[in-house]
């Protein structure tokens, strides 16, 4: 591949403009080839996103609490199988809509939990 502006071979690629650079254009960020003063302010900018977003998604991270969206999942589970039953004692008969809502945030909790240890989210 040849460098954009010198028609020489390149050294790398740019990470903001994706263009190919020689040794004379190529402008060392730390964490990035440049190719000019504004690629390595987007680069910079890139990197900033990049950070944030592993941050975000707890990706390189490990935590020993579940994440807070299973949380709130198992947390509706319990509320509605707790109130369900509460309203089974007190009616004398089972309130059906909500063991099944119960039910059914324990499974879509369960299956998100799966998908996020699968993916190796921790968000």
């Amino acid at each position: 591949m040849k460098c954009f502006t010198h028609q020489i071979d390149s050294v790398g690629i740019c990470k903001s403009c994706n263009k190919a650079v020689c040794s004379d254009c190529a402008i060392d960020t730390g964490r990035g080839i440049a190719c000019s003063e504004e690629c390595v302010n987007e680069v910079n900018d890139i990197n900033v996103i990049m950070d944030k977003s592993k941050q975000i998604y707890g990706i390189g991270s490990s935590s020993k609490l579940p994440p807070t969206g299973i949380l709130m999942y198992l947390f509706f589970a319990v509320a509605f199988t707790g109130f369900g039953i509460y309203q089974t004692i007190i009616r004398e008969r089972p309130d059906y809509f909500l063991f099944v809502m119960g039910a059914g945030f324990l499974i879509v909790g369960g299956l998100a939990w799966f998908r996020n240890r699968k993916l190796n989210l921790n968000c």
